[in-house]
């Protein structure tokens, strides 16, 4: 759908002024802002039109006119500017954000703060990465019954485990099964070390491994371990109570506080791709069709760390341009302050 600039002039201040209020606008609020250049009955006929085409709605106790779901969508999607942010505003989240002692402590200070100044919901996740590898696996024996698993990643990174167990292994016997874990494990995403898949290398090995279950038990284990520990993902959720000040929300707000429970729910909603800022507005929300509610999501890269994501939950009504500003910000400073930290 194509608008001409006074008929989004008009959306925007419909848009704007409800966000900012929470009352219908009137087509006398519109000329204001529009300083009487225009005259009311312009832009009560500018308003039917949005009207007619679905971008507004019409409250059946009031003469003004509400956005409507594509309304806001038209004005995500094609009227909403870049906001700026004051310095004052700069030098107060890099101030929070340098006293932080660690990545923890900055991820959830970071989260505290957007959730502050959105009044919406905001979930930050740890970073990790999708496509790290196994690059290379060593057991190295530290006495009779100890071992330590090291296992590096395509990435860089170096994990080890220490594994114990009750036989007496060769010098011989320990490089014939670094040959076959690597065999094995190299270049497998880390993602793909299923326990399933641990099973099936116990009951697939060739003879001479197998026959020593109670060896190769334990350091396939130690791996599995490793490779799951390396895919977890921590997620830092603030500002649940956000959703409580929207009376419009009613019950929906506490069904969003329960998906919030679900850590894979919450995962599904963090989509974007690197570069990308999605905002989605009345759409699914955990199988569930909450109308009331948008999402905003978008991602954080740290070399070396992989990729992070922010999500930010909360009713139609947001203030988007303050949203949209303040998320772009710290998908750009975060992965400085992360580096630091690590």
């Amino acid at each position: 759908m194509k608008l001409d600039e006074r008929k989004k002039k008009v959306l925007a201040a419909i848009v704007e002024g409800y966000i900012n209020n929470s009352k219908p606008v009137g087509s006398d609020y519109i000329a204001k802002l529009f300083e009487n250049s225009v005259s009311s009955a312009t832009i009560r006929s500018e308003m039917a039109f949005l009207y007619e085409v679905g971008l507004l709605e019409q409250p059946h106790t009031s003469a003004g006119r509400i956005p409507s779901l594509n309304g806001y969508r038209f004005y995500t999607e094609n009227i909403l500017q870049n906001c700026g942010i004051d310095d004052i505003a700069k030098d107060k989240i890099t101030y929070l954000l340098e006293d932080s002692p660690n990545q923890k402590a900055c991820l959830i200070k970071a989260c505290s703060i957007l959730a502050e100044i959105s009044r919406c919901v905001v979930v930050f996740s740890s970073p990790h990465s999708e496509t790290e590898k196994v690059q290379h696996m060593e057991v190295v024996r530290t006495s009779s019954d100890f071992c330590v698993v090291v296992l590096a990643t395509s990435s860089g990174t170096v994990r080890h485990k220490i594994c114990r167990f009750d036989h007496t292994i060769s010098d011989g016997f320990l490089r014939g099964l670094n040959t076959f874990l690597n065999n094995t494990f190299a270049n497998r995403f880390l993602r793909d070390v299923t326990d399933a898949f641990v099973n099936s290398i116990i009951a697939t090995a060739p003879a001479e491994y197998s026959s020593f279950n109670a060896i190769l038990s334990p350091i396939l284990l130690c791996v599995y371990q490793i490779c799951l520990e390396s895919c977890n993902v921590d997620l830092y959720t603030k500002g649940r109570t956000n959703l409580l000040l929207y009376e419009e929300l009613g019950k929906d707000a506490w069904r969003v506080l329960d998906l919030l429970e679900n850590p894979q729910k919450v995962l599904d909603l963090m989509t974007a791709e690197p570069d990308q800022l999605e905002i989605r507005v009345g759409q699914n929300i955990g199988g569930s069709e909450l109308r009331p509610f948008s999402v905003l999501d978008a991602c954080y890269i740290i070399k070396d760390l992989g990729t992070g994501r922010i999500a930010m939950i909360g009713p139609v009504r947001i203030e988007y341009p303050v949203c949209v500003a303040y998320l772009k910000y710290f998908t750009e400073i975060l992965p400085t302050y992360l580096k630091r930290k690590d």
